[in-house]
């Protein structure tokens, strides 16, 4: 690991070397760039002009791309989805397989999604023990929940979203683990080594004061940002930085009321709720999808009705793979900083210098390629660096700074208001009944 980090210290920093300067595209791809440089410096291909004044952040949980959309299709456009009869290891037959399927059942167990248990899925690349790790749960002994999809029938109007607006087919998470580490990669372009859903305490510097997170650069660029969540903000994974700010953390409702009256902050997270089971909202098994649909297009509704619209964009996206198949191996990744992975005796030993898999993410805005797919790859931290480049805030980390923002997925020069026809979020009541009584929420 020394030496890698040798490499990213010798072209990184707010001072980049001439090579860096010269050819920002090599040195991005040789992790070149570090904390403190600016998104113009580092991008050969940076906008004249990014016309979004209110970015909308919507993370729901754990659904890779493959599970979600391996059957979208776009006109015009191809769109990399897992095959319909790609197999899997059969656990309790030896040498047989398993065939992908589709899932009829809107509530089940959560699939194995530890960093031990996501990095053996991967299987190193080859994307084939995902039945073999979830076979573990005794209600499964096929593990075959990790391998059931969802399509139109299930998701209409997030496949509709996806088609009327840009989607991308190469965004993955950006940690093989679960919800902490990546969320807190979206927030502060590392995770200070946390690989599982244990909350750090910030790192500060020798003064005292918290090393830079979005948070605390926003503050500091006097742009506005808020928090509007149904329980706890993720913001509370910066133990610090939600300590001083819990002013920026409103109740859920205040969303619509404040892009009713056009008083959206230039930042806004808009998260639901876990607490319900299996009709929780935010989408992580055992949660029923329909819910979480119903809540999404609740908000990009609002969004679309609000005065703020010709300058808003929604970036709606999920945080981690959660144990669900999907056929793209990991892509390789610049290691953050100089904090390993806190890894216990037994662990995988691994860096951070992969991502995680393919989750789904959709930019909804007048500002977004309307029918397009991306296949640029991204991760959470080029949401990151999206939010830097439009706002002039330095990069926190290696990973951020040698992120690509999913410029492709706009056109900052023809902005296109009108409002698609887009369908009802609908929720099945019979399955949205199963699910309540199989999954009760916590009290």
């Amino acid at each position: 690991m020394a030496a890698i980090l040798i490499a990213l210290a010798a072209c990184g920093g707010s001072s980049p070397k001439p090579d860096c300067t010269d050819a920002p595209d090599a040195c991005r791809a040789s992790c070149g760039y570090g904390s403190g440089d600016k998104a113009a410096l580092t991008l050969a291909d940076f906008p004249q002009k990014i016309p979004i004044d209110h970015f909308i952040l919507v993370m729901q949980e754990n659904r890779t791309f493959d599970h979600y959309f391996s059957s979208l299709t776009v006109p015009g456009q191809t769109v990399d989805g897992a095959a319909p009869d790609a197999t899997q290891p059969d656990p309790l037959h030896p040498g047989a397989t398993l065939t992908r399927f589709h899932q009829a059942a809107y509530c089940f167990d959560n699939p194995a999604e530890s960093w031990d248990e996501v990095h053996d899925e991967v299987d190193g690349g080859a994307m084939d023990a995902f039945t073999t790790v979830n076979a573990t749960d005794a209600n499964d002994p096929q593990g075959l929940r990790s391998i059931g999809y969802y399509d139109q029938t299930d998701l209409p109007y997030y496949y509709a979203l996806a088609q009327a607006f840009a989607v991308s087919d190469r965004h993955f998470a950006s940690v093989l683990a679960n919800t902490y580490p990546n969320r807190l990669f979206y927030m502060a372009g590392t995770s200070y080594g946390v690989t599982g859903d244990t909350v750090p305490t910030q790192p500060t510097d020798a003064k005292g004061n918290v090393v830079p997170n979005l948070f605390t650069e926003l503050d500091d660029a006097k742009v506005t940002w808020s928090f509007y969540v149904q329980d706890v903000a993720s913001l509370a994974l910066l133990d610090l930085t939600w300590a001083k700010n819990i002013s920026h953390v409103q109740p859920f409702t205040q969303f619509a009321a404040d892009a009713a009256a056009g008083n959206l902050p230039a930042v806004s997270f808009v998260e639901g709720t876990d607490m319900m089971g299996g009709v929780s909202p935010d989408e992580d098994p055992p949660a029923d999808p329909q819910v979480g649909e119903a809540m999404v297009k609740g908000i990009i509704d609002e969004v679309m009705q609000a005065p703020t619209w010709p300058s808003s964009a929604v970036l709606f996206s999920f945080d981690e793979q959660g144990g669900l198949y999907d056929h793209v191996p990991p892509q390789s990744a610049c290691i953050p900083d100089d904090i390993p992975p806190a890894l216990q005796p037994g662990d995988v030993s691994a860096q951070f210098d992969q991502t995680g898999l393919r989750v789904p993410l959709i930019v909804v805005s007048p500002y977004a390629k309307r029918g397009y797919v991306s296949h640029v790859v991204t991760d959470h931290t080029s949401i990151l660096r999206l939010l830097e480049a439009r706002f002039g805030l330095a990069a926190l980390t290696h990973r951020d700074a040698n992120a690509v923002p999913p410029f492709d997925m706009f056109d900052f020069d023809n902005p296109d208001p009108t409002l698609p026809t887009l369908p009802d979020a609908v929720i099945d009541p019979t399955q949205q009944a199963a699910c309540m009584m199989k999954f009760p929420g916590k009290s």
